[in-house]
């Protein structure tokens, strides 16, 4: 842990003072009661298929109060000195003016329709990145490709391949999380007395999906954290243990956010989390689980940094039968928490680390026992929205993409759909058809609310179809278009030509009712929730100041299956086999012609003493005959 420096106590000891004198001269003046804040989460939820859910949240704050007319949370002087706040990421904040920073590697598929939603935003397989940036100077595709590059460096990925071919500005997804929101309404943004929204920012996006996830990914991600993984709930990370899993997913998010309702106090928020699906049955067919047979690990001791550590057990959702199952240790009175009512209620166990480790100094074990075997009476899962895409057709010339939207809700929903297709995909927008279950609409604009379309230039950019759909309660909703493939030049083929190329993924926005996911609602907000505001950055006079856990609807982002393309790949043998054939030729052809002319042929005549010896030793061998 590195010490404080005396420039960073005078800071917090004048921003303290500024907050108490504020205080005393207005009630709805929230109080800063800490210019840094750490906290750590790790949730555990045993799954309706057997497998266990496990989600690491850890949340870096920088806080600072400033007046309404300016705060700049990545160019602010912030990021002079730096104690709990990865000075790695502050560098990259301040170099290319990067206002919001989300950046996910994810290993596997995860299984909407069996396992809900998660607790916070993943993505597809492979690496997604997007980011908001300050385009003041106009420099947004210089710091754009600077960000690529250095994330690349610090990760260990092959974040540099995000180049122009892959690179978009979608006009209707993934918008600004944070203070910062160049499109929406000002009467209704949180910063509307700001005229920081005046300031242009825009918006990059990329993603590759064939991009591996592995331990030198994880490494530089544990260096990131205050405690590293010597102690708190990080010291659970154990690499061999996270990739054996069914799904996987590791993410960084930075965004700046309000901590009251006015927006007076701002902070920055670095938010690491770890995504991780155990198969507990894979290898003994039992559904019990503890933290030292999942992780292989133990906990010895909390984050002495951490404000808050916590681990949360979302207990399993019976619907006949109780006390299935026993959670040890057995939650004290008091750390049960109730989330919904009737069908939706969700109990929560909750163990403070910092209490425990507090009265014990043995390791923390936690363990769910079930009573025999699994019972078969687990509430099931109905997630709002799930969407399937695939390919049509047949043969390397022409082609088709279909996309399937169910929505399972009881009203309509409004969706936004975000597709990125290669450039060697021609698309053909003339053939774009809605069916709505099962039958063709012929009027389009009875559920495309808006459409953008940007086509594709060959070997510069991809083609972007952007849609906002009116999807019906309980419907199915499908679309199809229809594309030509490219004949690649035999240089743009990877060396495994014949296993085809990555299609990446499309992306399904919605504002989905809490209750249609049990695992969670897809938010980063959901979390602080369960963060006590007394050990937060902010404590308000009037209010907590953060998201109400009252909050009915939050926006979940759904993302389909990646797609395998085999596009006319031409016969790569048929080069090695003649430039075999010829250069076995010209070998045979040039070895003789150059021995023919480069070798000088002469006639060598006997010397005389080697005739003379010859002739004696035949006289010899005649009298020794006779």
């Amino acid at each position: 842990m590195r010490a404080s420096s005396p420039c960073v106590l005078l800071l917090s000891g004048a921003v303290l003072a500024l907050s108490v004198v504020a205080s005393t001269t207005s009630d709805t003046i929230p109080i800063l009661k800490a210019p840094e804040a750490f906290h750590e989460q790790l949730v555990l939820k045993p799954l309706n298929d057997g497998s266990v859910y496990s989600h690491f949240q850890f949340t870096t704050h920088i806080g600072t109060m400033m007046d309404d007319d300016h705060f700049d949370g990545a160019a602010s002087n912030l990021f002079k000195h730096y104690n709990l706040f990865p000075r790695s990421i502050g560098q990259i904040l301040h170099s290319f003016e990067v206002e919001e920073l989300h950046l996910t590697f994810t290993q596997g598929r995860w299984q909407y329709s069996d396992w809900g939603y998660p607790l916070a935003p993943s993505a597809g397989t492979g690496v997604e990145l997007w980011a908001w940036l300050n385009d003041d100077k106009r420099q947004t595709d210089e710091h754009w490709k600077g960000l690529t590059n250095t994330l690349s460096g610090l990760f260990c990925a092959s974040l540099n391949f995000i180049d122009d071919t892959i690179t978009t500005e979608p006009k209707l997804s993934f918008r600004n999380e944070g203070l910062y929101n160049t499109h929406s309404v000002p009467s209704t943004s949180h910063n509307s007395n700001n005229n920081n929204s005046t300031i242009p920012r825009k918006l990059r996006y990329g993603s590759l999906p064939h991009e591996n996830v592995c331990t030198e990914n994880l490494t530089p991600w544990i260096k990131l954290l205050p405690c590293k993984s010597k102690a708190g709930i990080a010291s659970l990370l154990k690499s061999h243990k996270l990739f054996d899993t069914r799904f996987y997913s590791m993410a960084v998010h930075v965004r700046s956010v309000c901590e009251d309702e006015a927006c007076r106090v701002k902070s920055l928020e670095l938010v690491q989390t770890i995504t991780a699906v155990f198969d507990v049955a894979r290898r003994d067919r039992s559904f019990d689980w503890s933290l030292s047979g999942l992780f292989e690990r133990e906990i010895t001791q909390s984050c002495p940094l951490a404000s808050t550590s916590k681990v949360i057990v979302n207990l399993p959702q019976t619907t006949k039968i109780e006390n299935q199952y026993s959670l040890t240790p057995h939650p004290i009175l008091g750390t049960i928490q109730t989330e919904g009512s009737g069908d939706n209620k969700q109990e929560n166990a909750v163990y403070d680390l910092k209490k425990i480790f507090a009265e014990a100094t043995t390791p923390f074990q936690l363990s769910l026992h079930w009573d025999g075997s699994r019972p078969k009476s687990v509430r099931a899962i109905t997630p709002g929205i799930v969407a399937h895409r695939y390919f049509t057709g047949f043969g390397q010339e022409r082609g088709g993409l279909a996309i399937e939207i169910r929505n399972n809700n009881s009203h309509d929903i409004e969706v936004t759909y975000l597709d990125t297709v290669p450039w060697y995909l021609k698309l053909y927008l003339h053939t774009f058809g809605i069916q709505l279950n099962g039958k063709t609409l012929d009027n389009q604009r009875d559920l495309v609310q808006k459409m953008f379309y940007q086509p594709a230039v060959d070997r510069s950019r991809p083609a972007v179809l952007e849609m906002t759909l009116r999807l019906p309660a309980n419907s199915l909703v499908k679309f199809t278009v229809s594309f030509d493939k490219v004949f690649l030049k035999y240089t743009e083929h990877r060396p495994d030509a014949n296993r085809g190329f990555d299609v990446g993924y499309a992306v399904i926005t919605a504002q989905l009712p809490r209750e249609q996911g049990q695992i969670g609602y897809g938010g980063l907000d959901h979390m602080r929730v369960y963060q006590e505001r007394e050990a937060g950055l902010v404590q308000g006079r009037h209010g907590s100041g953060g998201i109400s856990s009252q909050q009915k609807e939050d926006k979940i982002r759904v993302y389909t299956d990646t797609l395998l393309v085999s596009l006319p790949t031409p016969d790569f043998s048929m080069p090695y086999n003649v430039i075999t054939m010829t250069c076995t030729v010209i070998s045979l052809f040039f070895g003789s012609v150059f021995n023919l002319m480069m070798r000088n042929f002469e006639v060598i005549k006997p010397p005389a003493s080697s005739k003379k010896n010859g002739k004696g030793k035949e006289k010899a061998e005649k009298a020794e005959r006779k």
